[in-house]
C-alpha cells in the first residue's frame, strides 16, 4: 500500500456549496407549499364557522316551522311565536248517538262557548309528551305554562289573538280520541271568538323567542305567554350561538293565498383569525289557521 496515496473526500467549499443550493431549495419548497397549506388552513375555519351558522339557522327554522298560525312576533334582531306540540281536527258526535267519549251534558254537539267543554277528534294525536298536566281548569295555568294550551282558529287579530288570551283554554284532560277544555274558575263567560272553518285545532306548550344581542342568539322559553315581547322571570334561557357579528331577521306574514315567510341572515366571525362567513335562510310557515 502506498501510505503517500491521497484521501479522497469532500471539501469545505463545496459542503458550503451543497448548503447553499439546499437552502435555495428549501425557500422555493416552503414558497410553493404555504399557499395550499394556507388554503387548507383558510378552507378549515370557514367550514368550521360555515358548521356553527348553519347549526343555528337550521334549528331557529326548524322550531319557526313548529309556530302557531299567524302566533309569529318579529323584529329586525328578535323573533317570538307559539310553539304547537300537536294539533288536528275536532268534530262533534253524530246527533243521538250514545256518547263515550265526552262525559259532559249535552256534548253530542259541539258548543266551544262556554268556560269548559270537550269534542272528538279525528284521528289521532301522536306527538303529546308522554305525561300530560291535567286537572286545571284555569286559564292561567296554560298562560303561565303548567298546562298545555288549546287554540281554535288564531288570526292574530284583535279578538282572535292568542297572546292577548282570546282563543286560548286550558286543556283539562286529553286522550288519542278526545280533548277537554275548561277555562271555568277564572273566565266564567269564556267562549272561542271563532269556530274554525275547517274545524281545526292546535295544542301549544310555551312561547319561544330568539334574540340576537351583543355577539350572541339566545333562546327563550317557558315563559309566560304575553301582550309584549319580553322573556320574564322563570324563562329557560339557552345560548345558541356566540361570535356573532351580524344578525337580520325579518318577516312576510304573507295573504290567505301564500304562506308567511321568515328570513334569517347570520354573520359569525372568528376572534383569532378576522375569518368570517355570512348565511341567509328562509323558512315558510303556514298561517292557515
Amino acid at each position: 500500500m502506498n501510505p503517500y496515496r491521497k484521501c479522497k473526500g469532500f471539501t469545505i467549499i463545496e459542503l458550503v456549496m451543497v448548503i447553499v443550493i439546499l437552502g435555495v431549495l428549501s425557500t422555493v419548497l416552503v414558497n410553493i407549499l404555504r399557499g395550499p397549506l394556507t388554503a387548507y388552513v383558510d378552507v378549515q375555519k370557514r367550514a368550521e364557522l360555515v358548521d356553527i351558522a348553519e347549526t343555528a339557522l337550521q334549528r331557529m327554522t326548524r322550531e319557526i316551522r313548529l309556530a302557531l298560525p299567524n302566533s309569529i312576533r318579529a323584529t329586525a334582531t328578535s323573533i317570538e311565536f307559539l310553539r304547537t306540540v300537536d294539533g288536528g281536527r275536532y268534530r262533534r258526535l253524530p246527533d243521538g248517538s250514545n256518547n263515550t267519549v265526552c262525559t259532559m251534558p249535552d256534548t253530542d254537539k259541539i258548543k266551544l262557548n262556554s268556560a269548559s267543554d270537550c269534542f272528538e277528534i279525528m284521528g289521532s294525536l301522536v306527538n303529546l309528551p308522554a305525561s300530560l298536566p291535567s286537572g286545571s281548569t284555569s286559564l292561567s295555568a296554560c298562560q303561565n305554562q303548567t298546562a298545555l294550551c288549546l287554540v281554535i282558529y288564531n288570526t292574530g287579530q284583535s279578538g282572535a289573538n292568542a297572546y292577548a288570551l282570546d282563543n286560548i283554554a286550558t286543556i283539562n284532560a286529553i286522550s288519542t280520541s278526545s280533548i277537554t277544555f275548561n277555562n271555568s274558575t277564572d273566565v266564567p263567560g269564556f267562549k272561542f271568538p271563532n269556530k274554525s272553518p275547517r274545524q281545526r285545532f292546535q295544542v301549544v306548550d310555551t312561547p319561544v323567542s330568539f334574540i340576537c344581542a351583543g355577539a350572541n342568539i339566545t333562546r327563550y322559553s317557558g315563559y309566560q305567554i304575553q301582550s309584549v315581547t319580553v322573556p320574564t322571570a322563570g324563562t329557560s334561557a339557552n345560548l345558541l350561538i356566540d361570535n356573532l357579528t351580524a344578525c337580520d331577521i325579518s318577516y312576510d306574514p304573507g295573504s290567505s293565498t301564500r304562506a308567511a315567510l321568515v328570513t334569517i341572515s347570520l354573520t359569525v366571525t372568528q376572534p383569532d383569525s378576522g375569518e368570517s362567513v355570512s348565511l341567509l335562510q328562509q323558512a315558510h310557515v303556514d298561517n292557515q289557521p
